[in-house]
């Protein structure tokens, strides 16, 4: 009996601390609906010098309701949650939104009232200010020897990304962190944190913005953002060391069908730490993959086609497979030594299904079951990939401009039509996309003949152009060879 007593003591209290914060949440929003009605959705203007608050908080159901508004007052997130929610105003126009998950984890999301936009979610952060974020961020692998301390911009990390690592304590798990808040401008940070030397607290002052006539340096991985951003542009070429050459972005080629990226229809881009340097590398999905790496001072190329590298993951890990005297497919993990790129084989499976099959770890030869195990105890995380769009991309692909000439002659490549003697085969081919006009592709209509001999076989004549067109590379118009517009 006592102990249900107490119980019930608990959760009032519990219930009106609730209560007390949801009453501070709600004094600033109309709390009558009846004289309120034609403001429901809208944010109350406080006395004078008060700000305007852009979202509502409230218990329900013995969890969180909440909220969110735009400039106008509409909703544009409303949730219910069973975990302890906090929501308060960075500034006057960016809404905190923070979900506590146990063991002092908490989850912030922002959205930006002028901009219209949320951002993704944070984990272990330890400040934030109008635009800046600072979080603890941790690999996969070994997280809490490469744990760093990262401040970027809340809402795009390319416009401005910095990262510092510092000897936190491996003693400290959860947040080694004590304190952590923006000086005025956002031009430092003031760190309290726990160190290693020895297991005690440290005080630093760490360096954010800097007026440009004090010369600021960039960091490394700011000099990487930059330079990612201006390959993805147009404005800087890119450099493969295998070829030792250099060109723009938008026409390098796609690894395996040698199609311009210009020209490859929808692509996809990702940032990951693929080595575990603590910088990014940029991923380009293009049906095959581009890796860019940024290295002293260039952004290097590396190409693998779509059957020497797929499901690639965080930790820079990927599947591969090839056929042969054997079918053979696994996992390999990506390094960089200099420029140069290498991988190394993690794990590897020959005939598989057959009785013949075998199995290898890090060139052993192993066990299925202990490949298995292996593969139970390192589990993975699959890269997500964004759409790319940028102004150099073709909203037409190569694919599509081939079936439009081919939709627009009505006929198909590799149609067959047997005269007197012959065998003709109708080719759409592209012949050139930009040396006339900006933006189109060329495709041609041609016939392969083949003449009958006297053994009554087939055999290749000659190759004739019946027809050209362009399709326009943006909205798809034919537009017939040589018409008086600058094409012909």
């Amino acid at each position: 009996m006592k102990k249900l007593i107490a119980v019930f003591l608990c959760l009032m209290t519990v219930f009106s601390l609730v209560a007390c914060s949801n009453e501070e949440h709600s004094s600033e929003w109309e709390t009558d609906p009846v004289t309120e009605a034609s403001k429901q959705n809208e944010p109350k203007e406080e006395q004078s010098s008060s700000p305007k608050v852009y979202f509502k908080l409230e218990l329900k159901d013995l969890g969180f309701y909440y909220e969110i508004y735009d400039k106008q007052g509409n909703v544009v997130l409303a949730k219910e949650t069973m975990r302890p929610t906090e929501i308060t105003m960075l500034g006057e126009s960016i809404v905190d939104i923070e979900i506590a998950m146990g063991t002092g984890l908490a989850f912030h999301t922002y959205y930006d009232v002028e901009g219209n936009r949320f951002s993704e979610e944070y984990s272990y952060v330890v400040a934030a200010s109008g635009n800046l974020v600072a979080y603890i961020d941790a690999p996969m692998k070994d997280p809490l020897q490469h744990r760093k301390l990262v401040v970027r911009d809340i809402f795009d990390k390319t416009v401005f990304y910095k990262s510092f690592s510092l000897d936190f304590s491996e003693t400290i798990p959860d947040m080694p962190i004590e304190s952590a808040s923006f000086t005025e401008g956002e031009a430092e940070l003031e760190v309290v944190y726990w160190s290693e030397r020895p297991a005690t607290t440290h005080s630093i002052t760490i360096p954010i913005r800097r007026n440009a006539s004090e010369g600021e340096k960039l960091s490394e991985e700011e000099r990487a953002m930059k330079a990612y951003e201006e390959a993805l542009n147009g404005k800087i070429n890119l450099y493969d060391p295998v070829v030792q050459d250099y060109s723009l972005l938008k026409d390098f080629k796609t690894p395996y069908n040698q199609i311009p990226l210009c020209e490859a229809g929808s692509l996809g881009y990702a940032y990951v730490d693929l080595d575990g340097d603590m910088s990014n590398e940029l991923v380009i999905d293009c049906g095959d993959t581009l890796i860019l790496r940024y290295y002293e001072g260039s952004v290097c190329v590396y190409s693998f086609t779509f059957r020497s590298l797929y499901d690639l993951q965080t930790d820079g890990s990927y599947a591969w497979n090839h056929t042969g005297s054997n079918f053979e497919y696994g996992e390999s993990q990506i390094t960089f030594d200099g420029e140069e790129l290498k991988t190394k084989e993690l794990y590897r499976i020959v005939n598989d299904g057959e009785p013949n099959a075998e199995y290898y770890i890090e060139g052993k030869q192993v066990t299925e079951e202990e490949l298995l195990e292996y593969i139970e105890a390192h589990p993975k995380t699959k890269v997500k990939f964004a759409p790319l769009e940028v102004s150099w991309l073709n909203k037409i692909s190569r694919t599509e401009a081939l079936q439009i000439a081919a939709d627009y002659w009505q006929i198909e490549d590799g149609d067959v039509d047997y005269a007197a003697g012959k065998k003709n085969v109708c080719r759409i081919t592209l012949i050139d996309t930009t040396s006339y006009h900006k933006n189109v592709y060329h495709i041609a209509h041609q016939d392969e003949i083949y003449r009958r001999n006297e053994l009554d076989q087939y055999t290749f004549s000659s190759l004739e152009t019946t027809s050209q067109i362009y399709v326009d590379a943006t909205t798809g118009e034919c537009i017939p060879y040589g018409e008086p517009d600058g094409k012909g």
